[in-house]
């Protein structure tokens, strides 16, 4: 433990994806993407544990088995209120600070996760985020106070799909967002279809399963501008923009 908190890093993951069904069990160079994505996270300084972090739903129970299998610790919570599932997830395995990662984000950037657990703790913040990587390569910090406050007082807890949204709001939480210079940092490497999977299935062949931190892929991919032009190309925000049957406002009485 290099801080006075345990850090863990919980990976959001279930199987009911829409535009590619079931993205975390594709196959990513012969093994399933939340398995490539957990060995690049073990590459991380700071953090104590990587954690599974999926539902109640029957539907996710190869999840568990996968993550047995792996001797990966897992947690099951609420189906549609993340927050929820965090906190449980938090409280069970005795952690402060969280890292919040997506499960069809394989490229996720262990350097930059460290960054922003240093910055993090360095600047005593709630939450710490960085908008300098490409969307793929990204991930959240947060504490288990600032979670629970946004339980406290989010009025729809079907909402807490957008937690970036929700703790992106400096009048509420104290904000950190890193910058770092990244050349070509406006092109995505996260999984939404099946040419996003072919693109890093490339990738991963490239370096024989263990790619470099994202600075590195960049480069080599500037020398390979018939990929760098299709993900220029393609290039979109990870998450998707709010449904506009969905709260993300505060009671701010309750704070």
């Amino acid at each position: 433990m290099i801080f006075n908190s345990k850090v863990i890093a919980l990976v959001a993951v279930r199987l009911k994806s829409k535009r590619l069904k079931k993205k975390a069990f594709c196959s990513l160079y012969g093994k399933k993407v939340i398995e490539r994505l957990t060995e690049r996270l073990k590459h991380s300084k700071y953090l104590d544990d990587i954690i599974w972090c999926t539902s109640i739903n029957n539907e996710d129970d190869p999840i568990v088995n996968l993550a047995k299998l792996n001797s990966v610790n897992y947690f099951r919570g609420s189906e549609n209120d993340i927050i929820s599932r965090f906190i449980g997830a938090a409280n069970k395995f005795n952690s402060k600070i969280i890292i919040r990662v997506t499960g069809d984000n394989p490229l996720t950037d262990p350097l930059l996760t460290d960054l922003l657990i240093k910055h993090h703790v360095l600047n005593n913040s709630d939450y710490t985020y960085s908008e300098s990587f490409p969307v793929g390569t990204r991930s959240e910090v947060m504490n288990i106070n600032t979670l629970l406050k946004l339980e406290k007082i989010v009025k729809d807890k079907d909402s807490s799909e957008y937690m970036t949204w929700l703790l992106k709001r400096p009048e509420v939480f104290k904000i950190f967002k890193l910058n770092y210079y990244i050349k070509n940092s406006n092109i995505k490497f996260t999984i939404d279809n099946l040419e996003d999977l072919k693109f890093l299935n490339i990738i991963y062949k490239k370096f024989q399963g263990k790619p470099p931190n994202i600075k590195k892929i960049i480069s080599w991919l500037n020398n390979k501008p018939e990929y760098f032009a299709y993900q220029k190309r393609n290039n979109k925000e990870l998450n998707s923009p709010i449904r506009s049957d969905v709260d993300t406002s505060f009671n701010v009485n309750s704070s």
